[in-house]
């Protein structure tokens, strides 16, 4: 469901991340600066409006998006995915729209390292440090330091632009009605777009309505629609929250 948690305004001060998207991004000029943007907007995250994508597929991996915003500026997105070798949260610090931080954060399941994490700083845009540290073991991540590494700049602007349509349901992640399956416990509603490679995702129906119902009647006559679906994101899965045909 695209979940709005309405935002505390209160007395907004100088430490509060709002106090700083005034702010021109030119003053995030080095990584100390940009910490502690990224610090502000940890600690006031439940303050933020909130807004969850569904949970798409493609190729072995499957990932969610989470959008926080201040008066509709997005100030944070979070990649939450999951492959056949482990998972990975990236998260995008960002300031009028602009990404200044890319942490990412990866569990291997089979290879070594295991754990690792990799900070990359931007300044307009362009990368101009990256960091990481690893280990084996939780206990020796935790406690190992960063350490300066290469990386290879990217189309940031690009990336920022797909999780915002992940988030919006549009492009790539535009997609229509397949079909619905019956399993003893619950029922999915299928998503998916006509062509090759594209993405799916699938919405666990737990409570059935009379949309449902039509659905299951009619699935024929339903697929290939753009439907507007309400859902909730509950332990990295889709649920079921009501719809309304567009």
């Amino acid at each position: 469901m695209n979940i709005a948690i309405s935002c505390n305004n209160g007395e907004v001060k100088d430490k509060h991340p709002q106090a700083k998207m005034g702010i021109a991004s030119s003053v995030f000029r080095d990584d100390s600066s940009i910490n502690g943007y990224a610090d502000s907007i940890k600690l006031h995250l439940s303050e933020f409006e909130k807004r969850e994508s569904l949970v798409f597929n493609k190729d072995e991996y499957s990932f969610f998006v989470t959008r926080y915003s201040s008066n509709g500026n997005p100030v944070l997105y979070v990649e939450h995915g999951e492959g056949e070798i482990g998972s990975v949260k990236k998260y995008y610090y960002v300031h009028r729209r602009q990404l200044l931080l890319l942490t990412e954060d990866v569990f291997n399941s089979y290879e070594s390292p295991r754990y690792r994490s990799q900070r990359e700083y931007y300044r307009n845009d362009v990368l101009f440090h990256a960091e990481s540290r690893s280990a084996d073991d939780a206990a020796t991540f935790n406690t190992a330091k960063y350490e300066k590494v290469e990386s290879k700049n990217v189309n940031i602007g690009e990336t920022l632009e797909q999780l915002e349509s992940a988030i919006t349901n549009k492009g790539n992640f535009d997609l229509t009605f397949e079909g619905i399956t019956e399993y003893p416990k619950a029922r999915y509603i299928i998503l998916s777009k006509r062509e090759l490679k594209s993405y799916r995702a699938v919405i666990r129906v737990e409570n059935e309505d009379e949309f449902i119902q039509e659905l299951v009647t009619n699935a024929d006559k339903y697929k290939g629609s753009t439907l507007s679906i309400n859902w909730e994101i509950i332990d990295g899965e889709a649920i079921y929250k009501g719809a309304e045909r567009r």
